[in-house]
């Protein structure tokens, strides 16, 4: 039995005879390890497909092209590839970082880029059909000192509204008096794919009615661009 590898990242068991009837008709140019001087070589021994290649006896095929590349080209010749396959891995944090244009202190200014950098974090997460189980916060001041603080979410989620919620939270922590802030970076951590994810059931219908309009939000922002809708205090 053989393996292929289909996008993205998953395995694809294919029969035997399944391989055969694939590779066979392919030219000999397209099987992995075939270049332009070996399809020349190939080609002027009779050998043009996959199949006239399986077709020739292991001896003939390594005397035509050595020990160790015949071998590896007759068994893959067959559909044989004793390589390993390495699947694609989930990126484990996702993070937007804002530049103030000059050292701020205004809390308030504060606040407006964490909305932004939720609402961006929120959207690169929801277009990978990612959730972010965690959210970390670096501060940046004139001085160049950072401070960072971490949080687990009480439940993994790519809604901007429940982002912005945590970074405030983390803000709140930082206890910051008269601060310059020169830049802010939030992270998404332990992120994982959205499709195993779960929402706690609430009685608070602005939680669903906000998450209802993220929705139709994230519809204009593929057709018109990302900066078609922002909320009204980023405007």
């Amino acid at each position: 039995m053989a393996c292929a590898l289909t996008p993205p990242g998953r395995l694809l068991t294919v029969e035997p005879a399944g391989v055969s009837a694939f590779l066979r008709p392919r030219p000999v140019r397209e099987l992995p390890g075939v270049g332009p001087a070996t399809v020349r070589h190939l080609v002027q021994h009779g050998v043009h497909t996959v199949g006239d290649l399986a077709g020739l006896p292991l001896a003939t095929v390594q005397r035509l092209l050595g020990a160790r590349t015949g071998r590896t080209l007759h068994d893959r010749a067959h559909g044989r590839d004793h390589r390993p396959v390495f699947t694609e891995h989930v990126a484990r944090s996702m993070s937007a970082e804002h530049r103030f244009v000059r050292d701020e202190l205004d809390p308030a200014e504060h606040r407006r880029a964490l909305l932004d950098l939720a609402g961006q974090l929120g959207t690169r997460l929801r277009t990978d059909a990612q959730v972010s189980a965690g959210l970390t916060i670096t501060v940046r001041y004139a001085d160049g000192a950072t401070t960072t603080r971490t949080r687990a979410l009480s439940e993994a989620t790519h809604h901007t509204m429940l982002l912005a919620r945590s970074a405030y939270d983390l803000y709140e922590t930082l206890g910051l008096q008269r601060a310059r802030v020169r830049s802010i970076t939030l992270r998404g951590e332990n992120l994982s794919p959205a499709e195993h994810a779960a929402r706690k059931l609430t009685f608070d219908h602005t939680v669903d009615k906000t998450l209802l309009i993220e929705a139709v939000q994230d519809r204009a922002r593929r057709r018109y661009g990302t900066d078609i809708i922002k909320p009204a205090s980023l405007a």
